[in-house]
């Protein structure tokens, strides 16, 4: 028998480096892409803006899902106030509810939402201009940076009460 036909090992030490290396190289590109802890990885990227999308929707929903616990949080002390709500029904927010938000302490409206030190409300004519209530206009938390690095903003429409006029809530909250 001739030496062509068989396979020598040091043929098969160099096919399983090969293939130790390929497989070695896929796993760590598969690792990096698709790890949620690396932020560099589009997979970190949406785990990181789906919960601030999370965080900002419960925020808004606080406050315009009732008229806050209790009903008369404008007259009372923040340590007092269980839920923070702007509503006067269902479908109406108050326009002295909206600005005592402008008057609260942003410490104390970011205890009530959970909003941490990250996070504005503007409230907006549809025209895009901004609601002012005894020509104040709405507005609480932190001005937005111009550069975060992670930004999500949450719009929700309710009546301005008493009254057919539309308003929106714009929230937003940010990682820097």
């Amino acid at each position: 028998m001739d030496k062509t036909g068989q396979v020598l090992t040091i043929d098969l030490l160099m096919s399983l480096f090969i293939f130790i290396l390929i497989l070695t190289s896929v796993i760590i590109f598969i690792d990096s892409v698709a790890s949620v802890s690396n932020p560099y990885s589009s997979y970190y990227v949406q785990a990181v803006l789906d919960s601030l999308n999370t965080q900002a929707s419960a925020a808004a929903d606080t406050l315009i899902g009732s008229a806050g616990l209790p009903s008369n949080w404008t007259s009372t002390g923040c340590s007092r106030i269980i839920t923070l709500g702007v509503m006067y029904n269902s479908f109406s927010a108050l326009p002295q509810k909206l600005y005592n938000l402008t008057t609260m302490p942003v410490g104390c409206i970011s205890q009530l939402i959970r909003g941490g030190a990250n996070f504005n409300i503007s409230v907006y004519y549809l025209n895009n201009s901004r609601l002012r209530v005894n020509s104040v206009p709405i507005t609480a938390g932190y001005p937005i940076p111009s550069n975060p690095t992670y930004l999500t903003s949450i719009q929700r429409f309710v009546v301005l009460y008493p009254g057919s006029l539309i308003i929106r809530l714009s929230y937003s909250e940010w990682i820097v």
